[in-house]
């Protein structure tokens, strides 16, 4: 670590000291709002530090949390699309559109599970790291 690293985390510890209805417990529980929170109070402490603003754009830690949950959004905005577009029509689904429709949405509840699960053992992983580290 650097001094500057060092400088910053002396700082928000300090600062968590004095707000302690603000403390962030890691754990089953971490939400991304909490992940945002950890970040933001490590960017206030450094922007004291170093007198430097943030520009308001995502970091590449958000950006990579929020892809797969992004995805999973725009998979099931397809689906829906597609629905919208079968009821609009008129007509009654042929069997296979249904069936197409089935396998899409069991698709698409494979990738939510999938994410669910490597967010689960994420979270395990960075307890495990944080109960190492202490």
């Amino acid at each position: 670590m650097n001094d500057l690293t060092v400088s910053a985390l002396s700082r928000v510890s300090a600062s968590e000291q004095n707000h302690q209805s603000q403390q962030l417990n890691v754990g089953y529980g971490a939400s991304l709002s909490d992940i945002a929170r950890f970040e933001n109070s490590i960017n206030t402490a450094i922007e004291k530090t170093t007198n430097v603003r943030r520009v308001d754009k995502p970091s590449d830690t958000e950006r990579a949390v929020m892809k797969p949950l992004d995805f999973i959004n725009d998979e099931a905005s397809e689906i829906v699309d597609y629905a919208k577009t079968a009821v609009a029509s008129g007509n009654e689904l042929t069997p296979s559109e249904i069936v197409l429709l089935t396998a899409r949405t069991h698709e698409f509840m494979f990738h939510c599970q999938l994410t669910s699960n490597i967010a689960n053992r994420t979270s395990d992983g960075l307890q495990q790291l944080f109960r190492q580290q202490s």
